[in-house]
């Protein structure tokens, strides 16, 4: 009965430092598709090479990786244009589909080396990947700034929290070309997942070997 309680007590420190010793991660998220009115350019420069992580300096698991530690230290080589996503133009929207309904609050912007890359756009939320057939609420008015160099930094833009599957960019300016194109694009969550951090660890450990020590005795 003792050993028991002595058993119980390490299982209870262990879930104390679990749930003190945690952090709330704000995740990234990464579109199923994308579209655009004006039709993809294809090629070395398909509309998917905006969402498929390509060009990146480090890679992402959508709903799992820490959107601001994400943004904030990664870069995108869009140089001459590679890595990145196009369409033919002129102006006109780039469509996403999230895969499902997700809270989001904003978007992680990597703009891409090219006369067309975006800078001006108005984002909207949707119930469809359809811009034409009417949009939703318009989450804002955003500005990127023109980076000028093949490696860029992401930009953040936040809005509203809104629970969405679609989103749309309506095209306003670029940096001086009617193809319109984004080096890479991802969205940030509201939801929270749980981090251990180094003394929720520490106490998994010191658990751990309280419990081999007891079981040599």
């Amino acid at each position: 009965m003792k050993k028991m309680k002595k058993i119980v007590c390490l299982f209870a420190c262990l879930f104390a430092c679990l749930f003190a010793g945690s952090v709330n991660a704000v995740p990234i998220h990464q579109a199923v598709s994308v579209s655009a009115s004006e039709g993809d350019f294809g090629g070395a420069f398909s509309l998917v090479n905006m969402i498929n992580q390509s060009g990146l300096s480090a890679g992402y698991t959508s709903g799992v990786s820490n959107f601001a530690t994400f943004a904030g230290g990664t870069t995108h080589d869009g140089g001459g244009a590679i890595n990145s996503g196009f369409s033919v133009g002129p102006f006109g929207q780039f469509s996403y589909d999230l895969g499902s309904a997700l809270s989001l609050d904003g978007i992680a912007f990597w703009e891409t080396q090219n006369s067309g890359s975006v800078l001006g756009f108005n984002l909207y939320a949707d119930t469809n990947q359809n811009f034409g057939d009417g949009v939703g609420s318009l989450l804002g008015s955003f500005v990127a700034t023109a980076g000028g160099t093949a490696i860029s930094s992401a930009q953040t833009f936040g809005f509203s929290a809104v629970s969405t599957q679609f989103l749309h960019i309506d095209i306003l300016t670029t940096d001086g070309g009617s193809q319109p194109g984004i080096g890479e694009i991802a969205f940030r969550g509201t939801s929270t997942v749980p981090e251990p951090t180094s003394l929720a660890l520490l106490c998994l450990g010191l658990a751990s070997f309280g419990l081999k020590r007891k079981k040599r005795k």
